[in-house]
């Protein structure tokens, strides 16, 4: 996964894949089919595990700013905590692979709505409680969330520094949360 995300998916070989995971290629070739079996592994990896704490901020039914700042916080922190893996796997590597490969484009769809409709059903949750107004939707909302925060990440990457990003995230909450 360290791999793909520091070198991107064109750029990691097989000799270099093989002595980061310390296995044979005969090894990888069946344990994964080929590259991209490896590249759709640790794309779920990076999902279920690494980002799932980021999504979790998302979970609670209490007041919407303060769960959208945890998120993009949460963006933030994770997208610029470690130096050798800035940004997403999905918003750089994945994103940047996925062109005309139909399989990994139908996957970075996948993780795109994943995040845009968990972002939708929360905000839909303050709307109905009457935290925020019914306009703009809930899915509007969500993509433009998630599209900020996906931005934070690839922002991340080119090594802008947290404290440069806190004020982006801060003005997406105060947009979507506006009295």
């Amino acid at each position: 996964m360290r791999v793909f995300w520091v070198q991107g998916y064109a750029a990691a070989s097989i000799d270099v894949l093989c002595r980061a995971m310390n296995v044979p290629r005969a090894s990888l070739y069946q344990m994964f089919g080929d590259k991209q079996g490896l590249f759709l592994a640790a794309i779920t990896h990076y999902s279920d595990v690494r980002f799932a704490p980021v999504m979790q901020h998302l979970a609670g039914n209490g007041d919407l700013r303060v769960d959208l700042a945890a998120f993009l916080n949460g963006v933030v922190d994770f997208a610029t905590r470690d130096q050798e893996t800035l940004g997403c796997l999905v918003a750089t590597a994945l994103a940047d692979t996925a062109g005309c490969n139909l399989q990994l484009r139908d996957r970075l769809t996948r993780a795109f709505d994943n995040v845009e409709n968990t972002l939708a059903v929360r905000i839909a949750k303050a709307q109905v409680k009457g935290q925020i107004p019914p306009t703009p939707s809930a899915d509007d909302l969500g993509v433009m969330l998630a599209a900020t925060a996906r931005g934070l990440m690839v922002r991340a990457r080119t090594g802008c520094p947290a404290d440069d990003l806190y004020p982006a995230a801060r003005a997406a909450v105060d947009l979507c949360c506006r009295a």
